[in-house]
């Protein structure tokens, strides 16, 4: 009985020993300090530069009289997260471009008017920003990859996909209206587009409505994505969430390594806003960096 007793013991106190050793090296396991981590604030936007979003509502001209003086408003506001790089929707092979024409406006020999798309984000929030903080470059770390939301049209369960994306869509173009009709101010619409609940519908939206669709095939793809080699039909809805977040982790990629060359601390990125929404989940499992809501800026 007593031998009994004690190879019970003697089993207990191993299995205490084996549990305190386990829990040591938790302990073993890198954290990083929170006053070590690279600070990113993802600024979401729609596409002002695209000549359908202002062609037939001058409201929504971000070089109107009116829409210039909020712009300023938002980039003082922007400001005061004090970023020590801007990221912007441009590739890193389009990097000289960028250089070329910041370097240009940044002396003052060319206005933004004077650029293609001037009105785009990256220019009125990202070139501007820039300027006053003194920096000199921006950086380009998008990626382009060759997909729509209009690729998946057809499979078992799409009318979840297709119902999501209706009201998705239809919340949209309100917002969009109020905009365009001048009843919705720049930092009223910035902070609805970045606000957790449109961002994380977003991301709803693209990155896990889409998996419930199975058994079927892209409509008007282009042919790298119908090669049935590469593409299963059967998890048609999965292999369309592959597509798009395959981008997200390219720009991702982009943004790490960029900061990783350049040291920044504080980056402010700004990109259109679904890039936005998957990015900011993306890096937020990073431990290295830690994500600064907007909109404790724009609000």
């Amino acid at each position: 009985m007593k031998r009994l007793f004690f190879a019970s013991a003697a089993l207990l106190l191993s299995i205490q020993l084996q549990a305190q050793d386990l829990k040591a090296l938790v302990k073993k396991i890198p954290a990083v300090p929170e006053k070590d981590k690279v600070q990113v604030m993802m600024l979401g936007s729609t596409h002002f530069g695209q000549e359908n979003f202002y062609k037939n509502s001058p409201k929504a001209d971000l070089f109107s009289q009116e829409r210039q003086q909020e712009v300023a408003a938002i980039n003082k506001l922007l400001l005061k997260f004090k970023p020590d790089m801007i990221m912007i929707e441009n590739t890193p092979e389009e990097q000289s471009v960028v250089d070329s024409l910041y370097s240009l406006f940044r002396q003052d020999k060319i206005e933004l008017k004077d650029i293609g798309h001037g009105r785009a984000e990256r220019y009125q929030f990202g070139y501007n920003l820039a300027k006053q903080l003194q920096h000199e470059r921006l950086y380009g770390v998008d990626h382009y990859e060759s997909v729509s939301n209009r690729i998946l049209a057809s499979g078992d369960n799409i009318e979840q996909y297709t119902k999501a994306l209706t009201a998705f869509s239809t919340i949209g173009r309100e917002a969009d209206a109020g905009f365009k009709a001048g009843t919705v101010t720049l930092q009223e619409y910035l902070s609805f587009l970045n606000s957790p609940q449109v961002l994380n519908s977003t991301y709803e939206l693209f990155y896990v409505t889409p998996a419930r669709v199975r058994n079927s095939g892209f409509t008007n793809a282009p042919a790298m994505y119908q090669d049935s080699v590469h593409v299963s039909k059967a998890y048609i809805g999965a292999e369309f969430i592959s597509l798009f977040y395959e981008r997200e982790l390219k720009i991702y990629s982009n943004i790490v390594t960029t900061q990783m060359a350049h040291k920044g601390r504080r980056l402010l990125v700004i990109m259109g806003q679904r890039h936005a929404a998957a990015l900011s989940k993306i890096i937020a499992n990073d431990p290295a960096f830690q994500i600064i809501p907007v909109n404790k800026y724009l609000k």
